[in-house]
């Protein structure tokens, strides 16, 4: 399968269906052997930031980040001390990778 081919042959509900395949954990390959198409084509096409499936893909990662986040805000809410100590966690990778991209740029 081509590229060309690959990215007529999907669908409005293909593209919901990597969005939600990705929100689940599910990784490029198996993501491909679901919507059954040619694992190296999708992979091809997943590469290129600016192409819908990576699109697709990363709004599903990025939905299930905001629903953890959601999760832990209101367990830091009710004083859970373990929660409270993965947001710092989490907020000192932040600040980190913001620096780095402050600094380098990408």
């Amino acid at each position: 399968m081509k590229v060309v081919e690959l990215n007529t042959a999907l669908t409005p509900s293909d593209y919901t269906e990597i969005e939600s395949l990705a929100e689940q954990n599910y990784g490029p390959r198996d993501i491909a052997k679901v919507l059954r198409v040619s694992v190296r084509t999708f992979l091809h096409v997943w590469r290129d930031k600016n192409s819908q499936i990576r699109k697709a893909y990363d709004l599903g990662r990025f939905q299930i980040e905001i629903k953890k986040s959601e999760k832990l805000i209101s367990m830091i809410d009710n004083e859970n001390t373990t929660a409270i100590q993965i947001h710092n966690k989490q907020s000192e990778e932040r600040d980190f990778e913001d620096a780095r991209l402050d600094v380098f740029g990408f």
